[in-house]
């Protein structure tokens, strides 16, 4: 049978409370219909592939637009389109996540959304080998899941298959305003179930470690149900603490291994996909559906209506929140709220790896400000608790205060989940000195955030640490 494990948890990280604009338990709906899609050559953890459009080429949904030939140095997946029309535009842009140009694809609708879907050789996915599981995965794009890809024979990732001995299925959610994958686990469970299957067949039957928070019982025990005679499968409860869906983060609590420093989870056997991926699986395999459209919380204190959207691929953020952000509305972030990017550019699109867009008011006046975060704000040091009945915490633009001198607290050092040194991390990397902080594990950093979140004198840790970083892999490559 399924093997039970124990209740797990990390070193370090912090529990978040219900934020403003959450769209907790909101139903699935599915967003309009784009008029117009750009879709990056480069989705996921991928390198830039190669178009195989044209401007002026009509398309369908889920014709590959996109793919370069297998490269183990520069592993990559074939990128689709996610609406019928008329290519416009072939042009580098600026990509959302880092800002590098890069090439998109911009297809206005012709209104009829007519699909491509997947050649597939068997109705019956468990008589298919893992190769032919593989290709499939492939050609739908799913193999562009998580920070290292799944790996085929097709160059998906940074690792080879037959070298996998481990899948971790990351089932928990602890970042504020992603609900929507949550809900999906609620909706598509079968789907959810089956595509696990799926993944570990395409791995050749490695072992199935999931992860599942503690405060979903009804999930844990129809997991339970359905597992109860796979004895490959080992089902995790963890507590619901940021950031445990992390990579780095996850293996270490589920199978106690770490992952090396600037490394990928294939480098310890290990392939991490979360529920997105599993259900994309599925649809891929059984229903031959390309990987075109994830499910996103459009969510934020400045959002009128918080929901949760199946959205295609490479609809502009400016779709997503039309008619319904508030005109006080001064910063939104595609993704995560403590580590994402804001955007000023609406006309950006939401990506393979977009699990939110966030909007966020413009900060309060406050009164009292020398009693920092308030009764009714988040509070990590605790200082001033919560008013029972204002369980809803408020978010917006500000950290509450201008930058100030480092003051010793120790806050950052007591939430780092890689047991790192973020005040001395950030300091070293201000003052150009990347070699000292290398010293101390600078490419550990896993990028979470947190020590930024938590830190009372306002210093930007994580993009002090980021420019550390990119100045020591400058100095590496040259």
């Amino acid at each position: 049978m399924a093997v039970l494990g124990s209740l797990k948890t990390f070193q370090g990280g912090h529990y978040f409370g219900l934020f403003e604009g959450t769209p907790r338990g909101r139903r699935l709906s599915n967003a309009p219909l784009p008029k117009r899609v750009t879709i990056f050559l480069r989705q996921g953890f991928s390198a830039e592939v190669a178009p195989l459009v044209q401007v002026g080429d009509r398309v369908k949904t889920g014709q590959v637009i996109g793919v370069n030939e297998p490269n183990p140095q520069r592993p990559s997946t074939p990128v689709h389109a996610t609406i019928s029309g008329r290519v416009t535009v072939i042009e580098k842009q600026p990509h959302p996540l880092d800002g590098q140009p890069t090439l998109a694809v911009t297809i206005e609708s012709d209104g009829k959304d007519e699909w491509q879907f997947l050649q597939r050789p068997a109705p019956n996915y468990e008589r298919l080998s893992a190769e032919e599981l593989g290709k499939i995965l492939y050609d739908a794009g799913v193999t562009s899941g998580g920070q290292a890809g799944f790996p085929t024979a097709f160059a998906t990732a940074y690792g080879l298959p037959e070298r996998m001995r481990y899948l971790l299925i990351n089932a928990i959610e602890t970042e504020p305003y992603f609900e929507a994958t949550d809900q999906l686990l609620y909706e598509e469970f079968d789907k959810f179930i089956n595509g696990i299957k799926i993944l570990r067949q395409a791995l050749g039957n490695v072992q199935v470690h999931i992860g599942l928070g503690y405060n979903k019982p009804r999930i844990y025990e129809e997991l339970i149900t359905r597992l109860e005679y796979y004895d490959w499968c080992t089902v995790h409860q963890l507590l619901p603490k940021y950031p445990q869906g992390e990579d780095a983060v996850l293996t270490r609590t589920l199978i106690d291994l770490l992952v090396p420093k600037g490394g990928y989870v294939t480098d310890i056997q290990c392939v991490v996909q979360d529920v997105q991926h599993c259900v994309a699986a599925y649809e891929a395999v059984v229903e031959g559906k390309p990987f075109v459209e994830r499910v996103i919380s459009v969510a934020g204190s400045a959002v009128k209506e918080p929901k949760n959207l199946r959205v295609r691929i490479g609809t502009p953020i400016a779709e997503l929140l039309d008619n319904n952000i508030c005109s006080k509305a001064a910063r939104i972030v595609l993704g995560s709220v403590l580590h994402g990017r804001d955007q000023q550019n609406l006309d950006l699109p939401a990506l393979k790896d977009t699990p939110a867009v966030v909007a966020l008011k413009e900060a309060e006046a406050e009164l009292m400000p020398v009693a920092g975060p308030g009764f009714d704000r988040d509070s990590f040091t605790g200082a001033y608790v919560s008013l029972p009945w204002l369980k809803i915490k408020r978010a917006n633009t500000s950290l509450n205060g201008n930058e100030r001198a480092c003051v010793r607290c120790g806050y950052c050092l007591d939430v780092c989940p890689q047991n790192l040194f973020p005040a001395m991390l950030g300091e070293y990397c201000a003052n150009h000195l990347v070699s000292d902080a290398l010293n101390i594990d600078l490419m550990a950093c896993i990028e979470c955030g947190l020590c930024a979140y938590v830190c009372p004198s306002k210093i930007p840790l994580l993009e002090q640490i980021r420019e550390g970083k990119r100045h020591a892999l400058e100095e590496v490559s040259t």
